[in-house]
């Protein structure tokens, strides 16, 4: 149809203020404009989910992170890249809460056979993802389907899941083979069970198809990114949840602890520490003196605990496992080593593990005397006058493996260890490898008597680090202790849908664990972060793949 004279004029009109008002916002840019183009990175990492930033009135903060982001591989069904922005991109059905409590997320509320099989999840309605399609059961199946298929995974979310069934746009039913009261605990973990949108692969909607872009329906989204320097994200506009206060972060790569120190003291960044790059204990007095920064402290969900070797003879006797137990001042390790950072520790999990109790929690004290009664009573004794006991002309020595790479304190603490087990009559040399070889011999050789080890963390505890651990599996014996009675109450726990029931296993697993002293505790670790003084709103999260409430933080205009 042709446009009539009259239309012709208010067209010519329309295009000419619209003209002006381009010329008008041109003239007003500048060198100082903050704004950022993604082109201008060395990869695109949202395609054609990517946004420009926002105006030089943005709220941002900077972020150090120990280590890149993987932003341009970030598929929601994989293991690549970070668990921190996994999260901040894609969410799950639902979520994990203080102490294990399973809230709500993309699933309103679900339903649980009585068999403990069958899951219906009564998803959210009305949300998008970042890119404007819709969220729908069918999403949901499509995500699913693209990670289960996968045979390297071993979640038994994955390996135990029979079918997929959409009831209706915004139901979807799960039917697994057997009970397992953690299913919904895994459905909450950063990866790989996160929602991502069928649009984000090619072909779009193809299970096998190629991953192209994080889109996801969580609160961020990529912006840009450039390889082991930084990655940039944005608000979501589609958000279905309570916006977030700031518009940007910027997550910045800086792999060494000292220099994150340094960069948080020059300003160049917020916020540093927990998993997304630890800081060194030796610099807390730095932090907590310098009038910028608040260390931010809160009780961790893992622990460092020395892992005996059930086939070295010696450390078969009861009598020889308690005595190291009881040579041990764990809370010296806290007071005089750590700076009183973190928890003396009383067991295999810290109290904010799920079913740690305080009457459940107890684990052995700190009695040297004791500790050498208990090793005349197993029939060593120092004959020679050297200081080390002896049994049938066998002194009592061990060989104590740790690493320094991922955890340095392990080689102050182990020194320690060290010398207290020397003060009973015990040999002690430390081998500390790199962390290739420890887990080589932690996994594979067994070559140690003793090594220090450390439990998982939040949504991984109790259940997924005992089954890992403490339980054989089809190929091999239990890496820490092989019970079998400890491995069937292990079954139960996991198999009780009923809370009481599954309490009470875990009660006996912990009480087990004391009586044989199938480990020496040695330290409950806090977690720490740094914060600069014009972030607001800080409140740590309860995972590591969630250290902080990202939505809730703003930053102080003045």
């Amino acid at each position: 149809m042709r446009a009539s004279s009259k239309s012709k004029s208010v067209l010519t009109t329309s295009l000419f203020f619209l003209l002006l008002v381009l010329i008008i916002g041109m003239s007003g840019c500048s060198s100082s404009d903050n704004r950022i183009n993604s082109s201008t990175h060395s990869n695109s990492a949202a395609g054609n989910g990517t946004v420009q930033a926002s105006d030089s009135g943005d709220k941002v903060i900077t972020v150090a992170i120990a280590a890149d982001t993987g932003l341009d591989r970030l598929d929601a069904g994989a293991y690549e890249g970070s668990m921190n922005v996994h999260a901040m991109i894609y969410d799950g059905l639902v979520e994990y809460g203080e102490k294990g409590e399973i809230l709500p997320s993309l699933a309103e509320s679900w339903d649980i056979s009585e068999d403990g099989k069958v899951y219906t999840f009564h998803l959210r309605q009305g949300v998008k993802f970042s890119d404007g399609t819709e969220f729908n059961a069918d999403a949901v199946k499509f995500s699913f389907e693209r990670w289960v298929k996968d045979p390297a995974n071993s979640l038994n979310v994955a390996t135990a899941l029979e079918s997929l069934e959409v009831v209706d746009k915004h139901t979807i039913t799960m039917t697994f083979n057997k009970a397992y009261y953690p299913f919904l605990t895994e459905l909450s973990f950063a990866r790989p069970v996160r929602i991502i949108s069928p649009t984000a692969v090619e072909p779009a909607g193809d299970i096998n198809g190629t991953f192209v872009r994080a889109i996801g329906t969580g609160p961020w989204m990529a912006e840009s990114y450039k390889t082991d320097q930084e990655a940039i994200l944005v608000s979501n506009p589609n958000y279905w949840g309570d916006m977030p206060k700031l518009s940007k972060i910027i997550m910045k790569v800086i792999p060494d602890p000292q220099s994150r120190v340094l960069a948080l003291q020059s300003g160049d960044v917020d916020i540093a520490g927990g998993q997304m790059g630890k800081l060194p204990v030796e610099s807390v007095p730095v932090i907590e003196a310098d009038a910028s920064l608040t260390l931010q402290k809160s009780p961790g969900t893992s622990s460092h605990f020395m892992i005996f070797n059930y086939n070295t003879p010696a450390l078969q006797d009861l009598n020889v496992r308690k005595a190291i137990n009881l040579a041990m001042n764990k809370k010296s390790i806290v007071t005089d080593l750590m700076n009183g950072i973190g928890q003396e520790a009383k067991g295999l999990f810290p109290l904010t593990v799920p079913y740690v109790t305080e009457s459940n929690n107890t684990w052995y004290g700190f009695d040297p005397g004791e500790a050498k009664q208990l090793l005349a009573a197993a029939g060593y004794k120092d004959s020679d006058g050297d200081g080390i006991a002896e049994k049938d002309g066998n002194p009592l020595e061990f060989n104590f493996v740790l690493q320094q790479a991922e955890y340095p304190e392990w080689k102050t603490i182990s020194e320690l260890i060290q010398s207290e087990l020397k003060e009973i009559g015990i040999a002690v040399n430390l081998q500390v490898l790199e962390p290739n070889a420890y887990y080589d011999a932690l996994w594979t050789s067994k070559a140690y008597d003793l090594i220090l080890y450390r439990t998982y963390d939040d949504a991984y505890n109790p259940h997924s680090f005992l089954l890992s651990l403490f339980h054989r599996s089809a190929e091999a014996s239990a890496v820490v202790w092989s019970d079998a009675e400890l491995e069937a109450q292990i079954d139960t726990a996991v198999g009780a849908m009923d809370l009481q029931e599954r309490q009470s296993a875990y009660d006996s697993i912990f009480l087990s664990m004391y009586k044989e002293a199938m480990f020496a505790a040695v330290y409950f670790p806090d977690d720490i972060l740094a914060v600069n003084h014009r972030v607001t709103g800080f409140k740590p999260g309860y995972t590591t793949f969630t250290p902080v409430f990202w939505n809730q933080l703003d930053v102080d205009s003045k």
